[in-house]
């Protein structure tokens, strides 16, 4: 068993990788097909390999290895760990390395934010550590094979053999489409437009309507029930006089924000902090671009500086997080298969996320639009940190148990945004934010996540 822990120290053209052995190296499978080169020639073509073993160096001894990326491509370095590889470093083009390693592990080469591998002459790029100072190239005709039929990583057979082709197709045919072609045709639904199909997902009527969407903010502000309990407030409406907008600004025809203003228990609250911990917070990214069998590239955001995580496995398990979202079914009546994971936020001093949408203008994929969000804040905030609606002028304070509720698209045509609603989180300026939401979509979301087709591949 291997216990590894990375440092990372960054110069403008260096980085500079520490992969510490803490036990006798049981030296993982490596991926078939590996290129270890060690010369190149002027145009960074491969024009020699060595893979011969150094034997005077000992298990124990730390060795460093040298990465430079000739290539086009802004390259993720990994750790082949005998699963599906550990991230070590991200490359630029013309950027370089150093690797501090042992004897015999092997590193495999991706394209930049997501798990497609670079190859050369179709030869999957794998370097094996087997001397002293080794140089190994990124060269510049590395690029991703021809082939999209491929086991990306050594654990597929056994994936397949346990029933994960089944449990996880999108997942299995993307990453181990060799290993579960014969059980799920993977070779053709590798191409995203078969995979991905209404009539392959079969995909059932959308949830909304036109006129679906007035009719359930409606029935909110309506009901004295949702009033008493959970503290309904309306903020905006079409018709402000009618429903007793509480917004000063509300003007007629202006978009449904609603607030719940005790939505959560504590006890909610509690468990959905305590799943984002479990799941462990990131830096937020963007979507990037779409390849050939459908993954999204994940782009760090230049306009969000937030930690994010997603709530899943044991996350969703948990009593608190399990209610929560039983309460937002029962209230919006619409099932939980049209729900993304718990998104959880985590924004501290000097953090924001600028102005956005959360959908698009119109959205043929499987799962339709994001119709609603439904976020919900696990802390007070001492000073700033609103939720502001840019096009509204209508800023909502953060408040602990608090529901922030708003449509993403328009009554008279749930499959058409609704262009009002671009919003932001404001910077916190004193004090800690937290958050979850729930992004409601048209049609069934879980079949098609599954399948592979929202571009996530986790």
């Amino acid at each position: 068993q291997i216990a590894t822990y990375c440092d990372a120290t960054r110069t403008p053209t260096m980085k500079v990788f520490r992969l510490l052995a803490l036990a006798a190296a049981v030296l993982p499978a490596s991926v078939s097909g590996s290129v270890s080169e060690a010369t190149i020639d002027s145009a960074g073509n491969v024009i020699t390999n060595d893979n011969s073993i150094d034997e005077s160096i000992g298990k124990s001894e730390e060795l460093k290895t040298h990465v430079l990326n000739l290539s086009q491509y802004r390259s993720d370095v990994y750790w082949d760990d005998g699963e599906y590889g550990a991230l070590i470093t991200t490359l630029d083009p013309e950027e370089s390395g150093t690797l501090n390693t042992f004897l015999g592990h092997k590193f495999f080469v991706t394209r930049h934010g997501v798990k497609e591998g670079l190859f050369v002459d179709e030869e999957r790029l794998v370097f094996t550590v087997s001397q002293r100072d080794q140089k190994f190239y990124i060269p510049k005709n590395a690029a991703p094979s021809t082939n999209l039929c491929q086991d990306r990583f050594s654990v597929c057979k056994d994936y397949s053999k346990n029933g994960g082709c089944m449990r996880s197709p999108g997942w299995m045919i993307v990453h181990c489409c060799e290993s579960c072609d014969k059980e799920l045709n993977a070779s053709e639904l590798i191409d995203p437009k078969k995979r991905c199909s209404k009539e392959q997902l079969n995909t059932p009527e959308p949830v909304w309507k036109a006129g679906d969407l007035n009719k359930l903010f409606d029935s909110w502000a309506t009901n004295e029930t949702l009033k008493d309990d959970f503290g309904l407030e309306v903020l905006s409406s079409p018709e402000p006089e009618k429903y007793g907008a509480t917004w000063e600004k509300a003007t007629k025809d202006a978009p449904w924000v609603v607030v719940f203003n005790n939505f959560l228990s504590d006890n909610e609250v509690a468990d959905l902090i305590r799943g984002g911990e479990i799941e462990g917070f990131e830096r937020s990214t963007d979507q990037g671009a779409v390849n050939e069998v459908g993954e999204m590239e994940k782009v760090v955001s230049k306009t969000r500086t937030s930690s994010n995580a997603w709530c899943m496995h044991s996350c969703e398990r948990l009593p608190g997080v399990r209610s929560a979202t039983k309460k937002i079914e029962e209230v919006t009546g619409i099932p939980h298969v049209n729900y993304e994971s718990f998104q959880l936020l985590n924004y501290e001093k000097n953090q924001f996320y600028r102005s956005h949408h959360d959908s698009s203008t119109t959205d043929d994929t499987p799962a339709g639009h994001r119709i609603l969000t439904f976020f919900l804040y696990l802390t007070d905030v001492e000073e700033g940190g609103e939720t502001y609606f840019n096009k509204l002028d209508l800023a909502v304070k953060p408040k602990k148990g608090k529901a922030l509720v708003w449509p993403s698209v328009r009554d008279d045509n749930p499959t058409y945004w609704d262009a009002r609603m671009f919003h932001e989180a404001k910077d916190v300026i004193k004090g800690k934010k937290m958050a979850a939401n729930h992004w409601i979509h048209l049609n069934d979301y879980h079949t098609p996540n599954d399948w592979g087709c929202t571009g996530s591949f986790s």
